[in-house]
């Protein structure tokens, strides 16, 4: 799967962090304020690209919700 070419569709972001020994990638968006690292980034951040949000508030009566 071409996570990294799906990722950076969805707009993501790529930034090394080099102040370590072993300098790494740093996957985040700028309008989510998230960031993944390591062998999964691209794939944990398709993964909440693509994630469905929910139709209505957790919090909502689900009789006052009928659409």
């Amino acid at each position: 799967m071409p996570w990294r070419l799906i990722a950076k569709a969805f707009g993501w972001q790529t930034a090394t962090d080099e102040d370590g020994e072993m300098p790494f990638v740093v996957v985040w968006h700028p309008r989510l304020r998230r960031h993944f690292a390591g062998s999964g980034a691209w794939r944990r951040a398709v993964r909440l690209s693509i994630h469905a949000p929910n139709s209505y508030p957790p919090q909502a009566d689900r009789k006052e919700v009928k659409t």
